[in-house]
């Protein structure tokens, strides 16, 4: 199992985020998608609708790190994207 890509997108963020996802790496196959965000980028997700809020985990907090990544599953040799009823399709 492994991060199928996106390994430079932990680059920015806190080590124990980092060891978290490499440990889940061992069991599952996924993609990560995003990680330290600026926070133009975020401006730019809240505008198309695709985040709620300014005060995301991902721009970089006091300590200079980032705190959360978005990551999708890697199944049959794709990415999963789709969110039906609560689970992934």
């Amino acid at each position: 199992m492994a991060i199928i890509k996106g390994e430079a997108l932990l680059i920015g963020l806190h080590p124990d985020l980092v060891r978290v996802i490499k440990r889940a790496a061992m069991s599952i196959d996924f993609v990560v998608t995003e990680g330290l965000r600026t926070l133009t980028r975020q401006k730019q997700l809240v505008a198309e609708g695709k985040s709620r809020t300014l005060n995301s985990r991902h721009i970089k907090a006091k300590n200079g790190l980032g705190h959360a990544v978005d990551i999708y599953p890697y199944v049959n040799g794709k990415i999963v994207m789709d969110w039906a009823g609560g689970h992934f399709a």
